[in-house]
């Protein structure tokens, strides 16, 4: 569905799937809390699925790498969102070196591979990337062997569909139709100011340019969180079915000022508070420089974002993040408010 000021609706299978193999996946090895019904879903499934699919779902949908993630851009550039199937069908199509350069594509590496096919280069480039090493390893590997990686994951997604997804997605796309729908009734959707207030976490230089078309994507694997992918013409925000809920019940009480403070008061997130106090950084730099992986940088930004303390700007063609000094100082003086009553 299209909408004015360049903004798009997407309800799409091909987003939940991959939403949910990341979810499981980081479920079962004890990585994210879920919903009620996520938690049930997924326990449900891992009782049935083998271990050679939960091995699979490690290499291609881990946490600290996010490959498998990156075909949700794939999907949506290549117009093949709204069908498993035709999705598959695509990937079947595409050269093995196409569908590896998307899994390069993290956000987390200081440039593009600019000729995936020269080996030297990728191998360079992957030993550039703020992933640990076993990560870096494993897409050497990958690479490597890339005829056989492509085989890999498409029958990892061929199974997953088939014997493990296929069955609730009549489900899943209902929960998104009734989350779109109550959003409507809300007029979120009614311009692009609506929805930045809506979705704060949507950085406010997209909400202002509406030259890059805004993606809205639902997901009920997502619950309370997202995922965002960049590039200069588009922005396409997955968000969880229950983010928009969690965001209007966000009040300034003590209880949210002491959690704030505890936020602050970690060691790592004091050195992020102490760079980005300095000027903006990208999160390369970041995990480069206080040498930590992709997951760890990209948790502990996105939980300085939620007490609206770090956002994100765009700097030529990367994503910044910077520290709002206004925000942090209005909690420390809240804190000291709140102790001197």
């Amino acid at each position: 569905m299209r909408i004015g000021e360049n903004i798009q609706i997407v309800s799409s299978p091909v987003f939940e799937q991959l939403s949910s193999m990341f979810v499981f996946q980081c479920h079962m090895n004890n990585s994210n809390q879920l919903s009620i019904e996520q938690q049930k879903w997924v326990e449900e499934k891992s009782r049935v699925i083998p271990q050679t699919i939960k091995d699979e779902l490690e290499i291609f949908f881990s946490k600290e790498s996010f490959i498998g993630l990156s075909m949700i851009r794939y999907a949506y550039e290549n117009n093949c969102f709204e069908s498993i199937s035709e999705f598959i069908a695509r990937l079947e199509l595409e050269p093995a070196h196409t569908i590896f350069h998307h899994f390069l594509q993290t956000g987390f590496t200081p440039d593009e591979v600019e000729d995936i096919n020269n080996l030297e280069e990728v191998s360079f480039f992957i030993k550039q990337t703020s992933l640990p090493e076993s990560e870096k390893w494993k897409l050497t590997f990958l690479y490597v062997d890339i005829e056989n990686t492509k085989q890999r994951f498409l029958s990892l997604l061929k199974q997953y569909f088939e014997f493990y997804f296929k069955d609730d997605l009549t489900f899943f796309m209902e929960k998104q139709r009734e989350h779109l729908k109550l959003l409507d009734e809300k007029s979120i959707f009614l311009s692009r100011e609506r929805i930045g207030e809506a979705f704060p976490n949507i950085p406010s230089y997209i909400i202002e340019n509406k030259e890059i078309k805004l993606i809205l994507s639902p997901s009920f694997f997502y619950d309370i969180s997202s995922l965002c992918s960049e590039n200069d013409q588009s922005y396409i925000y997955h968000f969880g079915i229950n983010e928009y809920d969690s965001m209007t019940k966000k009040k300034m009480t003590q209880d949210d000022v002491l959690d704030a403070i505890k936020i602050v008061a970690d060691e790592k997130r004091i050195k992020i508070i102490k760079l980005l106090n300095k000027a903006p950084r990208y999160g390369y730099e970041l995990a480069n420089t206080l040498g930590l992986s992709n997951s760890t940088i990209s948790h502990h930004l996105s939980t300085l974002s939620s007490i609206g303390i770090v956002f994100s700007i765009r700097i030529e063609n990367k994503v910044y993040y910077q520290l709002d000094k206004e925000k942090l100082q209005a909690i420390m003086e809240a804190l000291t408010n709140s102790l001197l009553e």
